[in-house]
């Protein structure tokens, strides 16, 4: 039997698509007809882009480190290009532009972009201006080159730019269409003000329709100083070659760092790292040789930032600033001006029963010595002695680690979050730290963890304990100062977040007096300056001498003060297995202060070796 009520409910479905589909169609072809043209159209538009300048950099004193030149490259648009006019496009580009090999050629007109760059056109004659303006698919673009003014002396804070990754188009806005980014220093850090917006080319079935130019980025000043940072770079190359006469080693003495620092500000004026490259190599397009044999030198660290070693003896202000705090003195020691007698070194005995002896680096002793000078003469034993005393009151309690809490008040252990790129941390080593160690690195500690032992290696800068150079700095600016802030370079964009750190007037004006006692008579870095005179009286500094494991050579430092009776600059040297910090650190750091305090400078000379 013929169900009628179904047959009609299908009819009324057929009838009601049959609406929709008579719908849609109507407005397809009237009322959407304009949207769909648009839209057609629109999947006719293509877009090329072109990289902006990026912004200038500037020393203090207005000499342009980092520039870009504009050069005009000469481009060709595919899509003018038939079977009819092809041979003559590439007969064209084979006659002026000699230096390209036939592949090179056909893969200009396979590329897939709607423009493509054939190459520059700033030595060409006027006759082929001329003859490229009876071809219609050639069109001339200026593109920014960067360059670098100074070579390499500036190499590794001012950085270069290279083809950005895909991280690096996420991270830098404008890096995918200018195609390049800040690959290092400055460069990357500030490539977000630096890098422009690029020109947009809008083509419509080949024809342009739309240009948008490119926009320069903006431009940066740094508180770098050209004339400083030359004979900052000389005199570190000097001591370098220095220690290479003066030690036998193992590998060529090739790595250090330096770094001038102002104290009132805490702008950076110079900053140096050995080895460096000439930044205007990547530019050029840099052959894999060099990049390898740069690479082997690690020429690429910038070691002021990322050079990861002991201290050594520059660490004792950390003790130094801790003992005045807490009247924590050497057994028998009640104030900074009582003496204790170094005989040359310190036997005593741990908790668990163990006998201990250790030897200071000056054999026969120091004979009598209060805080004062422990520093002038660097008296390990004094400082150890501060240590068995900070572990026989606190050892296993919540005050176990104040060394190390002073430490990283000072900055140690964390980035001083300069405005450079890639800082390292360095390390303050603690019990907790080797509970952890023996877990995640167990080549590292002994199964007993932390020991008196590691306290006493600590204090006068040896064992697990690594710092940068900067944190050395930004170190003493703090207790010179007063406060921790962090170092920077560009002022524009500085925001100041200072934290007083408990130093009182009367403490500072003790260090700066103590530091002038290194630099004079009976102290260690005396004949480094020695050549000054009477004006070595008003300088000040620090020695340090770092013991490296296995057979390598010490890693020599030396902190400098250019006046202890005004203050304006810490100068921090370290060369990375250069021996003895009053030898090599010491004399380079010299000859600094001497054109800081505008005193004919003399050359680089070994000094005495001590610590």
């Amino acid at each position: 039997m013929i169900n009628f009520k179904r047959i009609s409910f299908i009819y009324f479905l057929i009838l009601i698509s049959m609406s929709v589909a008579l719908i849609n169609i109507f407005n397809l072809q009237f009322i959407n007809q304009d949207q769909l043209r648009d839209k057609i159209l629109k999947q006719n538009y293509e877009t090329y882009y072109i990289p902006a300048p990026r912004g200038d950099i500037f020393d203090r004193n207005g000499n342009l480190l980092a520039g870009s030149e504009l050069n005009s490259f000469l481009f060709m648009n595919l899509k003018k290009i038939n079977d009819t006019n092809i041979k003559s496009y590439k007969e064209f580009i084979k006659f002026n532009f000699t230096e390209m090999q036939n592949s090179e050629i056909e893969n200009l007109f396979k590329n897939p972009s709607v423009l493509v760059e054939v190459g520059p056109i700033e030595e060409k004659e006027y006759k082929f201006i001329k003859d490229i303006q009876n071809f219609q698919a050639f069109e001339i673009y200026q593109l920014p080159k960067r360059v670098y003014k100074y070579n390499e002396l500036f190499s590794h804070v001012i950085g270069y730019i290279g083809s950005p990754n895909q991280q690096e188009q996420e991270e830098f806005s404008n890096s995918k269409y200018n195609f390049t980014v800040g690959k290092n220093g400055i460069e990357r850090y500030y490539d977000n003000i630096l890098s422009g917006s690029p020109g947009i080319i809008t083509f419509q079935n080949g024809d342009i329709v739309d240009f948008t130019p490119p926009k320069k980025g903006k431009s940066i000043n740094t508180s770098l100083d050209v004339n400083l940072q030359t004979v900052v770079r000389e005199s570190l190359m000097e001591g370098i070659l220095l220690a290479n006469k003066n030690f036998d080693s193992n590998s060529t003495i090739q790595r250090g760092a330096s770094i001038v620092q102002d104290i009132s500000t805490g702008q950076i004026i110079s900053i140096i790292s050995i080895p460096d490259f000439n930044p205007n190599q990547f530019i050029e397009g840099i052959s894999e040789y060099d990049y390898l044999t740069l690479n082997r030198s690690k020429a690429f660290n910038n070691y002021s930032i990322q050079g990861l070693y002991p201290p050594g003896s520059v660490f004792k202000i950390v003790a130094y600033w801790l003992a005045l705090n807490e009247n924590l003195y050497p057994e028998g020691a009640f104030l900074s001006s009582d003496k204790i007698d170094c005989q040359g070194n310190l036997s005593f005995g741990f908790n668990d029963g163990s006998k201990q002896v250790y030897k200071d680096w000056k054999l026969d002793g120091h004979g009598l010595v209060d805080l004062g000078s422990s520093i002038k003469q660097s008296c390990n034993v004094y400082f150890w002695d501060i240590a068995l005393k900070i572990w026989r009151t606190f050892g296993e309690s919540e005050s176990e680690s104040i060394l190390q809490e002073y430490a990283k008040n000072l900055g140690f252990g964390n980035q001083t979050n300069i405005d450079l790129p890639f800082e390292k941390f360095g390390i303050v080593p603690d019990r907790q730290l080797f509970e952890e160690w023996k877990v995640s690195r167990p080549e590292l500690v002994r199964p007993e963890g932390w020991l008196g032992g590691d306290l006493m290696n600590l204090i006068i800068g040896q064992g697990a304990i690594t710092v940068t150079p900067i944190q050395v700095s930004n170190a003493y600016r703090s207790l010179i100062y007063g406060q921790v802030d962090k170092p920077y370079l560009v002022e524009e964009y500085f925001q100041s977040n200072p934290k007083n750190i408990d130093i009182s007037s009367k403490s500072i004006n003790l260090l700066l007096n103590d530091f002038g006692k290194v630099t004079n008579v009976g102290g260690t870095a005396y004949k480094a300056f020695s050549i000054l005179g009477s004006q070595a009286e008003d300088t000040g500094g620090k020695t340090g001498t770092a013991q490296n494991p296995g057979d390598q050579n010490s890693t020599s430092w030396f902190v400098g003060i250019d006046s202890i009776s005004n203050p304006k600059y810490i100068i921090v040297t370290v060369v990375e297995e250069g021996g003895s910090g009053s030898a090599v650190a010491a004399p380079i750091t010299r000859r600094i202060i001497q054109y800081l305090k505008d005193i004919e400078m003399t050359p680089v000379e070994f000094g005495e070796i001590t610590e």
